[in-house]
């Protein structure tokens, strides 16, 4: 500092004006009708952050621990962290302003400004934070649901502000914007609970009888335990195929994430259950009609008769005339 002051005594900066300098850059000058300080904004910045880490800390208590022991089902515990966090970040960040010396009342021409920029450029990033606020409140997804997109077909793990992560069953990450999840089709197997029903196509041979072999799918699917009592499996003859007489064997599950086993096992049991009742499996069958070059297909498959050739007959000599 005194070295500081050796070099501006000569510009006729005096200590008391130096001073003056330093006190108003750290508690405050007027720029306008705004006061700005170091103080306050390093005050600001302080509480922005014990206010980021305390909703963080009881963020995880109240996912981790609080809700876990709950009736609440996992996508409503998901969502209701979620939205804390959320409302954590606007009390911090309204603190700060307010520590900093800002009037909250000035905000609007922030907001008027970032409308300007979210005209120009951050719309998709608006749509997907205001797509996620929805999905976190009407809840057409949730955490555990299964779902399948156009991006593919798994378990939704997570709703964050932006995007929605979704393991597939081969364990990879499909992370799609929340906007999408709102304006596309969704098929979630699980929205309402997780009861679904499963379809196994059966075809026969035409010598079977059908009644039989309904009689045998329907023994095949009350022996399974995931199969419910109700609503009752059933077997409907579908279609007289080209090849085989079609049937479907329909079954409902407590947990349709089980269908995939479920209908592994089921076709196990039938294809035991019909080779014991000389049930026949056919296989596709087809004739062929050939329309042209059927004789000379013929001609070239007849083996190729042998020539036995001939000797010329040698003519006789003169001298041998007077011989004769």
């Amino acid at each position: 500092l005194l070295a500081a002051f050796s070099l501006l005594l000569p510009w006729g900066i005096q200590t008391q004006d130096w001073f003056a300098l330093v006190n108003r850059a750290f508690f405050g000058f007027q720029l306008g009708g705004l006061t700005i300080s170091v103080s306050a904004i390093l005050m600001a910045l302080a509480l922005f952050a014990i206010g980021i880490f305390f909703t963080r800390t009881v963020q995880a208590w109240v996912g981790n621990q609080f809700l876990p022991t709950t009736r609440m089902d996992k996508g409503l515990q998901n969502s209701l962290t979620t939205v804390f966090g959320y409302v954590g970040l606007v009390i911090a960040l309204l603190v700060a302003i307010s520590a900093a010396g800002l009037d909250l009342s000035n905000l609007a021409i922030v907001a008027g400004a970032l409308s300007v920029g979210i005209g120009f450029g951050l719309q998709s990033i608006v749509g997907n934070f205001v797509s996620g606020l929805i999905l976190l409140a009407e809840r057409p997804i949730k955490a555990g649901d299964w779902v399948v997109t156009g991006g593919g077909e798994g378990t939704v793990r997570r709703i964050s502000v932006r995007s929605t992560e979704i393991e597939t069953f081969d364990n990879a990450t499909i992370i799609l914007p929340n906007q999408t999840l709102i304006t596309d089709p969704v098929v979630n197997w699980t929205h309402r609970n997780k009861l679904g029903r499963i379809i196994i196509q059966i075809g026969v041979g035409y010598s079977s009888d059908p009644h039989r072999v309904r009689e045998i799918l329907l023994e095949c699917a009350n022996a399974h335990l995931g199969i419910l009592a109700k609503p009752a499996p059933m077997v409907v003859f579908t279609d007289f195929g080209a090849d085989a007489l079609m049937f479907e064997l329909r079954g409902w599950l407590s947990d349709i994430g089980d269908g995939l086993m479920v209908k592994s096992d089921l076709r196990f049991a039938i294809l035991a259950a019909l080779r014991e009742e000389g049930v026949e499996i056919p296989f596709a069958q087809r004739d062929i009609h050939i329309r042209s070059g059927l004789e000379a297909f013929q001609q070239a498959r007849q083996p190729a008769r042998t020539a036995v050739p001939t000797q010329p007959r040698a003519r006789p000599k003169a001298g041998d005339k007077g011989k004769e």
